[in-house]
């Protein structure tokens, strides 16, 4: 069973990767088109299947924050604790292969992506 803390842990260490990775996308998203708010590069990262990379990452930060709510949690925090491994480290995937492109390119990227390895790993 995955304890509460370790998985705060591996939530905050996810949503920052996540955020890391969005920023970066971002900043080469607008130099092909221009400036974007907020709320237009949201609707942009929602709809635009070029992001739909990031979207196991996101599922799974959504599914830590649900945790809280459930009444017997144990099996679906091990699940998750073992998906958060598999995104990170174990599977190839289309997340793992965009996200190593942003980890060259970005030293952000890099920290955010070592930090939640490790948190997954549980080191």
């Amino acid at each position: 069973m995955a304890d509460p803390k370790d998985l705060n842990d591996l939530r905050a260490a996810l949503l920052a990767l996540h955020r890391e990775l969005v920023e970066e996308e971002r900043r080469a998203y607008e130099k092909t088109h221009g400036r974007q708010t907020g709320a237009d590069f949201l609707q942009t990262l929602i709809a635009d299947p070029a992001f739909a990379w990031l979207a196991p990452l996101t599922t799974l930060i959504v599914r830590l924050d649900e945790l809280d709510a459930e009444e017997n949690p144990d099996a679906e925090r091990s699940a998750s604790s073992k998906a958060a491994r598999a995104l990170l480290v174990e599977q190839q995937s289309e997340f793992r292969r965009r996200s190593a492109e942003l980890v060259q390119r970005s030293p952000d990227v890099a920290f955010a992506y070592a930090a939640a390895r490790r948190t997954a790993l549980g080191g």
